[in-house]
């Protein structure tokens, strides 16, 4: 039994599923998972080999490339839809208000924070007319909203529901500044996946047939109360997460350039712009299916 160890910001769906069905065992993998609660360490062991796999955002991984110069790769999709939302406290009635306020996040260049730009710009507020507070994840930022430590915060489920329940001002969906947006991929080290490509391989294998279970529609019921048991989730919160899963973790070149033009809107990607077949390699995903790699896509354009 070979081991992986994997590391995300939540349990994927089809991640849950793989381990609870034992496909991974299937596969003669044991993996294990951590949760990420600090973007920066996250960062910070990936480049070091201290997880072998990445199980978040492809933005965090073009981030890293990009300004930071690591050789990251991703391997396959796994999830699309934004779900964070930013919340005002209780005296916050729209995100203009955040003026001169500050603002839980983590390091502003990727991620949910690309988002909030994303958002207060498209309502007038630029970021040099609020502060932001190096907090961590949801939890942690939806606690300093709750101790008065800032002002707005972003969250995601299930802690923007917490944050509707306890009192504070839904400001703004990030899906309604952002649509068709990836939000979760595999991605791991170049160097490292060339080094396991068998291992890897049977990685992608079990989790491509846990989309495919997870998708199948005579398996939803036990898909959700799976998603309910491992995850502490209630029933409209495991179907949002079992929606957004990508059926066999296809990649997508169109949607990578869709955060790849985030980026460049919020002037984090200078120029020149490489073609966007730099952020993947669908050899891993092409064998493990048996399914026509990508159509390739080039350099970034809006689309």
């Amino acid at each position: 039994m070979d081991k992986l160890q994997t590391i995300g910001y939540y349990p994927l769906p089809a991640f849950v599923i793989a381990q609870q069905k034992n496909l991974f065992r299937d596969h003669d993998l044991e993996v294990g998972f951590e949760i990420a609660t600090f973007a920066p360490e996250h960062n910070r062991g990936m480049a070091e080999g201290r997880w072998d796999l990445s199980l978040t955002s492809p933005d965090t991984m073009i981030a890293r490339a990009t300004r930071d110069g690591h050789d990251f790769v991703l391997i396959f999709m796994a999830e699309k839809d934004l779900q964070v939302k930013l919340f005002g406290a209780k005296n916050i009635k729209s995100p203009g208000d955040l003026k001169g306020k500050s603002i839980a996040g983590d390091p502003g260049d990727s991620n949910y924070d690309l988002h909030r730009r994303k958002i207060l710009r498209d309502c007038g507020v630029n970021e040099t007319e609020y502060e932001v507070k190096i907090i961590g994840t949801s939890p942690f930022r939806l606690e300093a909203l709750r101790k008065g430590e800032v002002a707005a915060c972003m969250v995601a489920p299930p802690y923007d529901t917490q944050a509707m329940a306890e009192g504070f001002h839904l400001l703004a969906r990030a899906a309604d500044h952002i649509p068709d947006y990836p939000t979760a991929a595999c991605w791991t080290r170049r160097a490292w996946a060339q080094q396991n490509r068998e291992k890897l391989l049977r990685f992608v294998r079990a989790f491509v047939t846990a989309t495919d279970w997870a998708t199948d529609p005579s398996n939803r019921e036990e898909a959700l109360r799976l998603m309910q048991d491992y995850g502490k989730l209630n029933r409209e919160q495991a179907e949002a997460k079992l929606a957004r899963v990508i059926p066999k973790a296809e990649i997508r070149p169109a949607d990578i350039d869709r955060v790849v033009q985030l980026r460049i809107e919020m002037g984090l990607y200078d120029p020149p712009y490489d073609p966007v077949e730099r952020f993947y390699d669908a050899g891993f995903w092409v064998e493990a299916t048996g399914m026509p790699p990508p159509v390739p896509f080039g350099p970034p354009r809006a689309i």
